[in-house]
């Protein structure tokens, strides 16, 4: 399956691939400005340090130079440097590993360990393909509920509603990271690893042009719905 939008709207386009992102027929984005996704951290979710290694390489292929790349991602119990191995590939991988945020989630799992300490928070690990960025912190106040007149600087540790478990990350995190990189409208946002809507929706706010792969039938229903009804207003 193949999701498109249809029409062109100030040069925005949507395009969603059921293919597997590293399938020979996958065609990935060139010149990505903003590429944001939750990072498989779990090997039952697919993750191996060959694959994250293979990724890291063809992202830095398809992004802009001097683009920024968000990976949201938190540490599982069967391997608490997992975030740390993320940020040794993306080094690798010729990546400047720009700066950490923490993620404080408002809610708790349900399920107790009696020999883990519950992930309470995640991390947004930030990149660069280049040593040139320019960061707005402006959108965190908005994020956070602050006033600039209360803080000047936010900091890196944020409280944010993750909301639903069926979607890998909110419309108000993605909003928020791609206003701080003062990406232009019909620029290219990229999700990868897909999970959610909360990209999709950002990217349409803001006029950007999103591009991903999704496998879950659930979360593709989701999109063409997003993109039927965005379609329609469009409609004279």
């Amino acid at each position: 399956m193949l999701i498109d939008n249809y029409k062109l709207i100030f040069d925005q386009v949507i395009r969603v691939s059921e293919l597997d992102l590293f399938s020979e027929d996958a065609v990935w984005p060139f010149n990505v400005q903003v590429c944001i996704t939750r990072v498989p951290a779990r090997k039952k979710d697919g993750w191996s340090q060959e694959m994250f290694d293979k990724f890291a390489l063809k992202l830095k292929s398809s992004m802009a130079r001097n683009g920024s790349v968000f990976l949201i991602v938190y540490a599982p119990s069967e391997q608490k440097s997992r975030p740390f191995d993320i940020v040794n590939s993306m080094v690798r991988a010729g990546f400047t590993h720009v700066d950490n945020i923490v993620i404080k989630k408002t809610w708790f799992t349900g399920k107790r360990s009696g020999n883990t300490l519950v992930n309470s928070h995640e991390f947004v690990l930030q990149f660069c393909n280049g040593d040139v960025w320019k960061l707005d912190r402006e959108p965190i106040f908005g994020l956070l509920g602050l006033s600039p007149k209360e803080m000047s600087c936010p900091g890196n540790t944020w409280e944010v509603d993750m909301g639903s478990l069926d979607e890998s990350y909110p419309e108000s995190l993605a909003e928020t990271l791609i206003n701080m990189t003062r990406t232009l409208p019909g620029e290219v946002v990229f999700d990868p690893f897909g999970g959610g809507t909360g990209g999709l929706k950002a990217a349409i706010k803001l006029g950007l042009s999103y591009y991903s792969f999704e496998k879950n039938k659930k979360v593709l229903s989701k999109i063409k719905n997003i993109i039927e009804n965005l379609n329609s207003q469009e409609q004279p």
